[in-house]
């Protein structure tokens, strides 16, 4: 086993393996992917699950070793990708959440104003350069990560309905925050997996797994993903971010971190990837004492989990809501938020999209919820449309807080 390193992974309960001298090896000790260690995979649900303090560098590794091992099956199959299309794969699947934010979804497109599949692309490049990944290899990566290579199955088996991403999440974020619904049978989906006309389809041998998927997928996104206090969480969190910079870009001086606020002033990807959730959180506790009343307020609410509060609503009520929250002397624009989960960064299965979970049949191929023998899944996949508003916890007909004094 010397030709290999050995990475212990305790949601699948093995041996990650890493060939030494390998393309992953190089890659694994760059700074750019060292740098996920430390975001958190479910941004501050850590604060609805203590558990979920997993990060976006474990979910990378098992992202990998997933497609190693769906590479592996389809090779038992007699489909076996060339060596620098193999390669791309396994680098695609550990680099492919390289342009993450702080606190990854919560903060996507909020520090800096950018996709997360956009700055890794770039991420990737800076990556490249400094570990001296081969020209070919890299164009091979960045043509996965685009979703231009020849062959579709490449990046479907990273970015679709049903992928290694998908199924390591899932699995991840179930094993760490302690819920049931994410326990799928990651194996039987992957031995289904099959590659024809340069497409990834599923056997119908693997179907009751499938289905498990998409139900599981469905489960955790309102249990976890769309928990009421994980939005409430991730706004607050957003409002934060958002007051410090509305502050620095009018010249005020704030004790938060140097390289936070030099990213939120000039707004640019290369001094994104040089933070980490570190570097809010800090700030976040310095700006407990600072001047500006909203900031510190904000600030104290987060450090001390005192979190706004998540409200179903009717989409008729929202400016009734916003108007309240004005008249009790809140600025709406950071002590109220919309929320529609079914637009979020997460989203369970649809059968209107347009890379389908494909099944194949002795007849030929069909999407997977026209060949359930029951309405399961399709009713599973039926977006469930949900408005929240986010508003001051002390403004809930139920709270006996009392508003602080603040000034916008």
């Amino acid at each position: 086993m010397e030709r290999y390193k050995l990475l212990m992974d305790p949601v699948y309960d093995e041996f990650i393996l890493v060939e030494r001298g390998s393309p992953v090896e190089k890659a694994l000790k760059s700074s750019l992917l060292q740098r996920l260690r430390y975001i958190r995979q479910l941004g501050p649900c850590y604060l609805v699950y203590p558990g979920a303090e997993h990060t976006r560098f474990q979910h990378s590794l098992g992202v990998m070793w997933l497609v190693r091992k769906t590479l592996n099956f389809l090779k038992l199959k007699g489909f076996s990708p060339e060596p620098l299309t193999e390669n791309a794969l396994l680098l695609a699947g550990l680099l492919h959440d390289l342009g993450h934010s702080p606190f990854s979804h919560a903060l996507e497109g909020v520090i800096v104003p950018e996709s997360h599949e956009k700055i890794t692309v770039e991420a990737f490049k800076l990556l490249a350069q400094e570990v001296g990944l081969e020209r070919e290899l890299t164009e091979e990566v960045l043509s996965i990560f685009t979703k231009s290579h020849s062959q579709p199955y490449t990046y479907q088996l990273i970015s679709s309905q049903l992928d290694c991403d998908r199924l390591d999440y899932l699995k991840r974020d179930a094993f760490y925050t302690g819920v049931s619904f994410g326990r799928i049978e990651v194996n039987r989906i992957l031995i289904s997996a099959i590659v024809e006309g340069g497409e990834l389809l599923w056997s119908y041998k693997g179907f009751n797994a499938l289905e498990s998927y998409v139900m599981s997928r469905y489960q955790m996104y309102w249990a976890v993903y769309f928990h009421k206090v994980n939005i409430a969480a991730q706004v607050l969190l957003e409002k934060i971010v958002k007051r410090m910079r509305e502050l620095l870009l009018a010249g005020e001086k704030l004790c938060c971190d140097p390289q936070l606020a030099r990213t939120l002033r000039e707004g640019d990807t290369e001094n994104l990837l040089r933070l980490t959730d570190g570097n809010v959180v800090v700030s976040i506790y310095n700006c407990q004492n600072s001047k500006d009343p909203i900031l510190s307020d904000l600030s104290k609410r987060f450090i001390k989990r005192e979190l706004f509060k998540t409200v179903e609503v009717k989409p008729s009520r929202l400016i009734e809501l916003r108007e309240a929250v004005e008249r009790a002397g809140y600025n709406p624009e950071y002590y109220f938020e919309v929320v529609e989960p079914s637009k979020v960064a997460y989203s369970y299965y649809s059968p209107e999209s347009e890379q389908l979970i494909k099944v194949k049949l002795e007849e030929g191929v069909a999407e997977l919820s026209t060949v359930a023998p029951t309405d399961a899944v399709k009713a599973l996949s039926r977006k469930v449309s949900k408005t929240y508003a986010v508003i001051p916890k002390e403004l809930h007909p139920h709270s006996n807080a009392q508003p602080p004094s603040l000034q916008s």
